[in-house]
């Protein structure tokens, strides 16, 4: 993908939830996904003694908006020490709101755009981490180089043992969103020019949030099954689970529950392209 058409959409998604970061926050609720259910199940026990307390899980929530995964980890009874990290300070500020009843000391949240350096995911926090999710994010990154970028970012910051969960917006072909979907030649001038359209990836889209035909679009992109597919050799993961949840028909995300065992060999790293 061309620098520039990457910009064009990045810039796409930051005015769109710049405009409208409370409806978003409002029609997401703070209500957990089904899916993450099932991830917590595949947690590891935390170890604890007769005299101590369960160590907490080290999370890292990719894209955290209103960070309502803490309170479902809260509320599953895991035990964590969180970050979350946004480009957007509205959904922020009501995550603070929201979580002020919670110890200080057991989470932070950081304003950062973690899509803006060359390589995204470079400035993620360094951890190690047990666990770090990327939710609803990846359908708002352009180009499957920026994708793997992330992800690899992701993988370096995982301890040893580490779980990193994914999830992946499957939204082409449902007539929900067919009704929303915008033709790229009725977008006007992002960043002074039009969108090229020849520079985009096979299941990119624009897509109006609601139903009213006055909204302006945002980028979207469903990830093909063979990119997905790929990602945990890529990453020299290990799969724990890969399954569909949540939605009325329950396949609306796509998830992968991966973990990091053994580090890498040297033979795997050439084969596959340092991380």
């Amino acid at each position: 993908m061309h620098p520039q058409t990457r910009l064009q959409l990045l810039a796409l998604s930051k005015a769109f939830y710049l405009a409208h970061a409370d409806a978003f926050d409002a029609s997401r609720g703070h209500q957990p996904w089904p899916g993450w259910q099932r991830l917590s199940e595949l947690l590891p026990a935390p170890a604890a003694t007769i005299d101590t307390a369960p160590s907490p899980q080290r999370v890292l929530d990719i894209g955290c908006g209103n960070a309502r995964f803490l309170r479902f980890l809260v509320e599953a009874g895991v035990p964590a020490d969180y970050t979350g990290i946004d480009a957007n300070a509205g959904l922020l500020d009501s995550a603070r709101t929201r979580l002020r009843d919670l110890p200080s000391q057991n989470w932070r949240l950081t304003k950062q755009d973690f899509l803006a350096s060359e390589s995204p995911g470079d400035d993620l926090p360094d951890g190690p981490f047990d666990l770090i999710v990327i939710m609803g994010v990846l359908h708002h990154v352009p180009g499957s180089d920026w994708r793997r970028s992330l992800l690899e970012a992701a993988t370096r910051r995982l301890a040893k043992g580490g779980i990193l969960a994914l999830a992946s917006w499957q939204f082409a072909g449902r007539p929900r969103f067919a009704r929303r979907q915008v033709a790229w030649s009725d977008l006007g001038p992002v960043l002074g020019a039009p969108i090229e359209e020849s520079e985009l990836e096979a299941g990119d889209a624009l897509l109006r949030f609601g139903d009213d035909p006055t909204q302006p679009p945002r980028y979207c992109h469903q990830v093909s099954d063979a990119e997905f597919n790929s990602w945990p050799e890529l990453l020299g993961l290990d799969s724990l689970a890969e399954y569909r949840s949540d939605g009325a028909q329950a396949d609306l995300n796509r998830y992968w529950v991966l973990r990091r065992s053994n580090p890498r060999s040297d033979r795997d790293r050439e084969r596959s392209g340092p991380l």
